[in-house]
């Protein structure tokens, strides 16, 4: 079972790509940067078992995020959807 500390850990490792290959992504510190343009802080955080990126400004009209991960990727999916807002690789 992963932590929040693995999800920071993972984070911070690389820069990632969404899959579609329109946005890059960068974690550094407690600050999401998207396209070099965005520089936004988060905070990470589990209830009941999922964990959730909470951006302290909003993106694409959202602030809060579940996050899921595997080996390959990372999803993030708006607060209500079932369907990815970002793959990143």
């Amino acid at each position: 079972m992963m932590t929040v500390s693995d999800i920071y850990t993972k984070l911070y490792s690389k820069s990632y790509y969404e899959k579609t290959g329109q946005h890059k992504f960068r974690f550094c510190e407690s600050n999401v940067f998207l396209d070099r343009r965005a520089n936004v802080p988060f905070v990470i955080h589990m209830l009941d078992g999922v964990f959730y990126l909470q951006a302290l400004k909003q993106i694409v009209n959202d602030s809060l995020f579940r996050l899921e991960m595997n080996e390959d990727e990372i999803m993030l999916y708006g607060e209500n959807k079932d369907t990815p807002l970002w793959i990143l690789q």
